[in-house]
């Protein structure tokens, strides 16, 4: 499906329910090297952290204990993020102490890509196109 041009998708930002929000928003900005472009609150209720377009949401609950990322449901991140250079933003993460789920690695289905835990136990994926020879 193609479209028309009108209601165009503009932009998605994935929502983590955390238990600290200025704690994690402060990870999002020091290791992955996003900014803060919205806070609510003093502490902070919610906030929305972005790089280059593409953001997160984080929402204070008041149940922390009760966050299950995906990972821990059986499955691998909870947003991915498609970039220009991998290996240029593991180097940069990883100099910022970033920890990292797993290295770059060149997957059977064409991308080469690299995953971060933050402080909530929300993965997030880092990859690109990659040829496979």
């Amino acid at each position: 499906m193609t479209s028309t041009g009108q209601g165009d998708i503009q932009r998605c930002v994935p929502y983590f329910p955390v238990g600290d929000v200025a704690h994690v928003g402060r990870w999002y900005r020091d290791v992955l090297g996003f900014a803060c472009e919205y806070s609510a609150g003093e502490p902070p209720e919610f906030a929305i952290y972005s790089r280059d377009g593409c953001g997160v949401m984080l929402k204070r609950v008041a149940a922390p204990a009760r966050i299950r990322p995906n990972e821990a449901q059986g499955g691998t991140w909870d947003a991915f993020f498609w970039v220009r250079d991998v290996e240029a933003l593991h180097a940069e993460m990883a100099g910022r102490g970033a920890d990292f789920v797993y290295a770059p690695t060149v997957q059977p289905y064409g991308m080469k890509e690299f995953a971060v835990r933050d402080p909530q136990g929300h993965v997030l994926g880092f990859g690109q196109r990659w040829e496979t020879k």
